[in-house]
């Protein structure tokens, strides 16, 4: 479902951005920026990524990034550098 949701939402950007290439969209009488119609679409979708479960997706991701990351650290050896090759020359 959050794959539908995202490319419901990517779908609906690309059309925007299609529409703003041919001319610019007016409502009331005044014209709607793209940046404003972005974010409408994505106030709109907003809902249905909730309902898809995008929150725990995104949390699962950056917890396993961590997790990845951490362990390379923990897990990295560093080579012996000798004394001469971090000593800084006079100025």
């Amino acid at each position: 479902m959050l794959l539908v949701a995202l490319a419901v939402f990517f779908g609906a950007c690309y059309i925007l951005y299609l529409r703003t290439l041919q001319s610019k969209l007016v409502l009331f009488g005044r014209e709607v920026s793209p940046a404003h119609q972005y974010a409408l679409a994505g106030g709109i979708s907003f809902p249905f990524f909730w309902l898809a479960g995008a929150g725990s997706a995104v949390f699962w991701v950056l917890g396993a990034t961590l997790v990845v990351i951490g362990s390379h650290a923990a897990f990295h050896q560093i080579e012996a550098v000798d004394g001469e090759e971090l000593q800084m020359e006079p100025v």
